[in-house]
């Protein structure tokens, strides 16, 4: 169903479905991934491959969805979307970005610097992505 979605260009669907197919099964996304040719979710996958700093494995796209709330905030609304999972580390930590990033735009200064230091406690590398960008 993902790939259909992602085929037919509709990112309010697509999005939402990449994220859980991230915590659930990093391998099968990394599959799909290699066989779009989206002209967004390629280059950001293509990004992550070469910048994340994880375990260099095919685990670290569950930390896919975090990533792209940080480089593209515009697509944090569609990834909010995702229905809930089991609570892995990873989905927290993307819908903490998502949170920040409202925290944000709302200027909510003290919730902010509460928010990043779990982001941090999460995964540091995830932590300075979004820092780096701030």
């Amino acid at each position: 169903m993902t790939e259909a979605r992602c085929r037919l260009g509709q990112p309010d669907q697509f999005w939402p479905l990449i994220a859980e197919l991230a915590w659930l099964s990093p391998g099968r996304l990394d599959d799909l991934l290699r066989r779009l040719d989206d002209a967004l979710v390629v280059p950001l996958y293509k990004k992550f491959g070469i910048g994340f700093e994880g375990n260099g494995d095919v685990s670290d796209l569950a930390w896919f969805p975090a990533w792209t709330a940080v480089e593209k905030p515009a697509l944090a609304v569609h990834l909010n979307q995702a229905q809930p999972g089991k609570q892995s580390a990873p989905e927290r930590a993307m819908r903490l970005v998502i949170e920040l990033l409202r925290l944000e735009r709302h200027g909510r200064h003290q919730d902010l610097v509460e928010r990043r230091k779990a982001l941090r406690d999460l995964h540091a590398a995830i932590f300075a992505t979004y820092m780096a960008t701030r």
